[in-house]
């Protein structure tokens, strides 16, 4: 390409944004003529901003996609590294000038002076929408760029390169960190995709929690039905005897603990301080929650070290719990002989202490 000191005027209203400016003057400039750092329309286009974006998005934005393509058509000729562009294009997530470059020949696939790919920047800089364009024009996807999205913590962009990669590593599959990582992501589509690779359901976290006990701490009914089906032990538990119904009850988490307990979780499990879900949730005074594990045939009257759950609610001044165990038979004194009563008038709770002698548990 040449030099061409009449070529001023198109260089800066490239580099401006000036796109009608530059409709104007396309006609009587050479598309390759080089300014004199040694750039052509194109670089400069790629590299300069108007308004917050570059004039390769502006320009795709706002219908001008014909004065682009012109550059692109006379780039895809002469420009032996049109491939940065389509990096540029990647790092800034512009999809609409990625797909324009791609349409004029860029090479999905080509390498800048690092040897990376614009998947590659793409993935790493969290770009959904390129890292979905670039696929989509043939880009391979290979194991270690769905490495770098698992390693990037960017789920939807995890989610496309498992969607267009043709196997997953061993590595990647054995993973410690992969199932929980999808559940905590907390969307179901992403582990049903993992899930049907073969991703093991039954892995744990450094604190001994399944994928059953993440999603349970989510509230994530729909996700914890899913990884049931696909074989998830629903009554696992952790070090300290805790299964994801103990997880649900103690955080009044309706939707996780109807789903597991649909899935027939064990309703009277108890952890290591002997306390079952129902202890929990009157412990928390949540009324629904203890409702639904007594339809599920909680234990009322269940002991943990110390006390009922009656008495635990009682002592917490949780009337509302209190009523709806008083009304399944809950009563019992603890391992010191106090009944509810006992711990309600300790606590001055007076509505509560009302409500026991009438039901004739003191």
């Amino acid at each position: 390409p040449r030099k061409d000191p009449a070529a001023v005027n198109i260089f800066a209203a490239v580099a401006e944004g000036s796109l009608p400016e530059l409709e104007k003057t396309l006609k009587d400039n050479d598309l390759n003529v080089l300014n004199p750092s040694r750039e052509t329309l194109l670089h400069v286009a790629a590299a300069h901003g108007h308004g917050g974006e570059a004039p390769l998005h502006w320009a795709a934005e706002n219908n001008h996609r014909h004065i682009l393509k012109m550059l692109l058509k006379e780039e895809a000729r002469s420009c032996r590294n049109q491939h940065d562009f389509l990096h540029m294009a990647a790092l800034r997530d512009e999809s609409s000038p990625a797909k324009m470059l791609l349409e004029a020949g860029a090479s999905a696939e080509g390498e800048d002076e690092r040897g990376q790919t614009a998947l590659s920047y793409a993935v790493s800089q969290g770009s959904e929408n390129t890292a979905k364009v670039l696929p989509e024009a043939g880009a391979t996807v290979e194991s270690n760029a769905v490495e770098r999205a698992f390693n990037s913590n960017h789920p939807s962009i995890f989610k496309m390169r498992v969607e267009y990669s043709k196997d997953l590593s061993a590595d990647i599959m054995e993973s410690t960190q992969l199932c929980p990582w999808a559940v905590q992501a907390g969307a179901a589509s992403i582990s049903g995709l993992l899930l049907s690779k073969g991703m093991d359901t039954n892995v744990r976290n450094q604190a001994e929690e399944t994928p059953p006990h993440i999603a349970a701490f989510q509230n994530n009914g729909a996700l914890i039905g899913l990884l049931v089906t696909a074989g998830a032990r629903i009554n696992a538990v952790t070090k300290y005897f805790v299964t994801a119904l103990h997880v649900a009850s103690q955080r009044g988490h309706a939707d996780a603990a109807r789903q597991l307990l649909h899935h027939e979780a064990h309703v009277n499990a108890q952890d290591k301080q002997a306390k079952c879900p129902l202890h929990l949730a009157a412990e928390q005074g949540d009324k629904t929650l203890a409702e639904m594990l007594l339809k599920a045939r909680a234990d009322p009257n269940a002991q943990d070290k110390e006390k009922t759950p009656l008495q635990a609610a009682a002592l917490r001044g949780h009337l509302s719990a209190v009523e709806v165990l008083l009304a399944n038979r809950a009563g019992a004194k603890d391992t010191d002989g106090w009944s509810p009563l006992h711990y309600a008038t300790t606590r001055g709770n007076t509505d509560i202490a009302k409500v026991l002698p009438a039901s004739g548990k003191k």
